[in-house]
């Protein structure tokens, strides 16, 4: 059965979105890391790195959680109770035995966004789908189209899907119920006429258990517990601590296990008593993956940083890739699928018995042949049937489709407000005047089309901001430089001369900094912009100016802690340690609630005014919990 309701859950509210296009290169741990494997071992380490969220906007600006009525979609049967949130990505958010009451996942107490995707704003709880970029999928926070579907033989069916804007590719998400078994079968349409990077990794939190363990049919794993790169360690034991036990890992790791191919593909979570969740899959969904964020103090503060009261969480994960560190090549005109289950679980045998006792315990419940069948059975009767939409996505699946007429005929696209321009664009050669851009183009087929219209829009600034915008994601920076200074002269705004600051800083003209101080000046209350020229000094080692431009931002952004933050280490760099400490102790601390996952901004600000204002050594300095978000201890 399906319904739909509200829930009252405390969710954090989502302001407007960047004012900005996503120019900048955003922390990504997985972007960055080097390998040291022998031959790559068949792995595509680097391909289809981003770095950014570009086309997408940066969601940076929330709030934390107030109880608000939060749309939710519910598949049941007798035993189990399935809840998806179709405003935030689909997430699975709740997996219920109903015969025990218990929850099979880790399910957060608040949905409390915090800086661990790539446009910003994440939440750790439920099962998330992530798909196309490194990072957690665009989509993590916004409306996915949701469907009720009838099979050919009268099954209920779940769909979620969407259109995916960097890969070009479109997806969707079928589920349905088989007893005590959530059943969903993924389905990857790519309908360019080029291979693109495709990345798809099922990121699944549960509970860390006290005495539970992790199980996976693999005696290794990629993974960078020293912190200098990727290796490979065997499995369970990495440097003699059993890493099955997820309280005995020290520091933040991924482990990305090297499951042989004629294994079957599992993971299972379970608590000290053998009870607990197992994910698997048919053969095509070959990755595996355990995360945890380790037992230093940053860690717990993470954890802490997360949740109110839910305790701490690892993720099980499933991917088409063996690690996260790479995009698979995806030919063209190609269809990928596969089928995962979510299911309980219960040990046969004592949790602590020896490790490949568990795995052959566990490897006796997976029956992938029958999950072969429910695959093939879904792609007869359902998953090219269409639906009845119920939960409404986003418009770019219908502006591509009207281009390319490549959308998968059983998936209805609808215009949105943020679209409907483009939309007339394609339909008119004409692009309406506007004083601000609200959305941005990506690819050489909007390009194409731009170029092709000129004639009859060679006086509207914001026609050649977008060719510059496309230009610079294509790394054509001359063609971009010259397509902005065309913007500018028609129109000089805050969003063209961010874009040729962004060009000039990037090529080491100091001339930059004449348009950052420009579009400062221009909108000294708009916290993306402030927030992006601040960091721009950052980067650039320019602390002066940035303390200049403090005095010019509206009274409302001299009080958010972000800004502080840069400001506090603009002081710091710039001889004054006093007034770096005077604002990061102010308060209890400074409380920094987008501070980005892999950040060591406020460990070396401390570090650096123990250091400046009373001659510690800044290697032995204790940085206070409230300002440690360093997981690794090497």
């Amino acid at each position: 059965m399906i319904t739909q309701k509200t829930k009252k859950y405390r969710c954090s509210k989502m302001g407007n979105e960047s004012s900005l296009p996503a120019l900048s290169q955003e922390i990504n741990v997985q972007n960055t890391t080097k390998a040291f494997i022998r031959d790559y071992e068949g792995l595509f380490i680097g391909f289809g790195k981003r770095q950014n969220c570009y086309p997408y906007r940066e969601q940076n600006l929330y709030t934390d959680e107030t109880e608000t009525d939060v749309p939710v979609i519910i598949l049941e049967n007798d035993c189990l109770y399935a809840e998806f949130l179709p405003a935030l990505g689909g997430r699975l958010w709740k997996l219920i035995n109903k015969k025990t009451g218990e929850d099979l996942l880790y399910h957060n107490d608040v949905i409390r966004f915090r800086n661990l995707s790539i446009r910003n704003a994440w939440f750790s709880g439920g099962v998330e789908w992530n798909i196309g970029i490194i990072g957690h999928t665009p989509y993590t926070c916004e409306s996915l189209y949701a469907a009720k579907v009838m099979g050919k033989n009268g099954e209920e069916v779940l769909r979620f899907y969407e259109y995916e804007r960097v890969r070009g590719v479109y997806y969707q998400m079928d589920f349905t119920l088989d007893e005590d078994k959530l059943i969903a079968r993924m389905c990857i349409y790519n309908p360019n006429e080029k291979t693109v990077p495709m990345y798809w990794w099922s990121n699944i939190a549960t509970p860390e258990f006290e005495g539970g363990r992790v199980i996976v049919p693999a005696d290794s794993a990629y993974n960078n517990s020293d912190g200098t790169g990727i290796a490979k360690s065997s499995i369970p034991f990495d440097r003699g601590v059993d890493v099955s036990y997820p309280e005995r890992i020290s520091n933040t790791i991924d482990y990305f296990y090297d499951i042989p191919d004629e294994n079957k593909k599992f993971i299972a979570n379970v608590d000290k008593n053998g009870c607990g969740l197992l994910q698997y899959s048919t053969k095509r969904l070959k990755g595996r993956k355990l995360f945890s964020w380790g037992h230093i103090q940053g860690s717990k503060h993470w954890q802490e940083f997360l949740t109110d009261k839910a305790g701490d969480y690892v993720e099980i994960q499933a991917g088409l890739g063996k690690t996260q560190y790479e995009c698979i090549p995806m030919p063209p005109k190609t269809t990928w699928s596969w089928t995962e289950c979510y299911t309980g679980v219960q040990l046969d045998n004592p949790v602590d018995s020896d490790y490949d006792v568990l795995v052959s315990d566990i490897d006796a419940k997976v029956d992938t042949e029958k999950l072969e069948k429910i695959n093939l059975y879904m792609a007869e009767n359902v998953a090219f049937e269409k639906g009845e939409m119920i939960w409404r996505g986003h418009g770019w699946g219908y502006l591509n489709n009207l281009i390319h007429k490549n959308a998968p005929e059983h998936l209805e696209f609808l215009p949105c407000a943020q679209t409907q321009k483009w939309v007339d664009f394609i339909n008119t050669g004409k692009l309406k005047s506007e004083p601000i851009a609200d959305s941005f183009l990506i690819g050489d087929d909007m390009y194409t089309a731009l170029k092709a219209n000129e004639n009859q829009n060679s006086t509207e600034w914001q026609f050649y901001y977008q060719l510059g915008l496309i230009d610079y994601d294509c790394r054509r920076f001359e063609s971009a430089k010259k397509n902005a200074v065309k913007s500018i002269l028609l129109d000089s705004n805050y969003l063209n001369n961010h874009l040729y600051m962004s060009l000039l800083k990037n090529a080491g003209d100091e001339n930059y900094l004449y348009y950052a101080k420009k579009i400062v000046r221009m909108k000294s209350d708009d916290y993306s912009v402030v927030e992006s020229v601040f960091k721009t000094f950052l980067e650039v080692e320019n602390y002066s100016e940035l303390i200049d431009c403090f005095e010019l931002i509206s009274e409302e952004l001299k009080e958010n802690a972000r800004i502080k933050m840069y400001l506090a280490v603009a002081y710091l760099n710039a001889g004054f340690a006093d007034k770096a400490e005077k604002i990061l102790i102010a308060h209890g601390g400074l409380q920094v609630s987008d501070y980005r996952e892999g950040d060591k901004m406020l460990n070396k600000l401390y570090r650096g005014i123990r250091e400046k204002l009373y001659g510690e050594d800044p290697k032995s300095v204790v940085v206070p919990f409230e300002l440690d978000f360093v997981v690794l201890d090497i």
